[in-house]
């Protein structure tokens, strides 16, 4: 638990360090010590501090190691096939679960933010591109694949990561929705040692609530409000099949055999701290 305690500690240190020198340098800039409270200004400011923030993450985990080569590169088995049926399941679970979260009624304290972050350049990078890398770096490459070499236990190594993946977004129905998906992009993970299928399937749910978004008007359209109640409950009936069938094909057709990763090479870091406990 210590690497992951760490990193969740990087991660807001960055935002707490760009929100400094991005708020410091407009003073800087426009000779004042007021900082802007909201508005145009300040939320420009925000995506410069979470865009920038982010990129200083990610940057961090590849500098320091803390995400194998192995994790990037696509020598699982069947790799086209998988990367296919990783799409069909995160359609398949964007179905159900917008639908759940529906049902659950959780409040969305974000709602404005991210729909002024949807209609800003900065915001559609931030969500659409460096989020599913970084996030999937450090949730899944960063501690996931740290806990999965060091814990008996893979289901723990798994829903770990996914409770901390819900609990960074800060906002009760979108770390709900976060955590179950989490749970998923952990299960691929922890199947095809591979951080591709995972950044690829949150590209594209990302990217799909962006496009929903525009293609809506921007309003925020529930899937009832939508398609009525028969027709809401059919597509998320439709998308839990799909779920189903996706992770059985990929543990049955494509996977069958799970990697060992006890034996998988480990970031130069975990290697140095070994040899040290090894020599004390």
């Amino acid at each position: 638990m210590g690497r992951v305690i760490k990193l969740v500690i990087y991660y807001f240190l960055y935002n707490f360090v760009f929100m400094g020198v991005v708020f410091g340098v407009y003073g800087f800039i426009n000779h004042s010590a007021d900082m802007p409270q909201s508005g145009p200004v300040y939320f420009n400011l925000s995506m410069w501090v979470q865009l920038l923030a982010t990129l200083a993450v990610g940057i961090h985990l590849l500098a320091w190691k803390y995400v194998t080569r192995k994790d990037l590169r696509l020598d699982f088995p069947h790799t086209a096939k998988v990367l296919l049926v990783s799409v069909v399941l995160i359609v398949g679970m964007g179905c159900w679960t917008n639908y759940l979260t529906e049902l659950t009624e959780l409040p969305d304290v974000m709602e404005d933010l991210f729909a002024q972050a949807m209609n800003n350049p900065l915001g559609i990078i931030s969500i659409v591109i460096l989020a599913p890398i970084v996030e999937e770096l450090l949730i899944r490459g960063g501690m996931q694949g740290h806990l999965l070499r060091q814990w008996k236990n893979p289901m723990w190594a798994i829903a770990v990561p996914a409770l901390v993946f819900g609990a960074i977004h800060g906002n009760p129905a979108q770390s709900f929705f976060a955590f179950i998906l989490g749970l998923v992009f952990g299960w691929v993970y922890y199947r095809t040692g591979s951080l591709l299928p995972c950044m690829l399937m949150h590209f594209i749910n990302n990217g799909t609530s962006v496009l929903l978004f525009h293609l809506s008007g921007g309003e925020d359209e529930t899937m009832t409000e939508a398609l009525g109640t028969t027709g809401a409950i059919s597509l998320a009936l439709v998308g839990v099949a799909l779920t189903v069938w996706s992770i059985w094909y990929i543990k049955t057709r494509l996977i069958p055999n799970q990697i060992a990763w006890k034996e998988t090479p480990a970031p130069a870091e975990e290697v140095i701290a070994s040899e040290s406990k090894e020599q004390a």
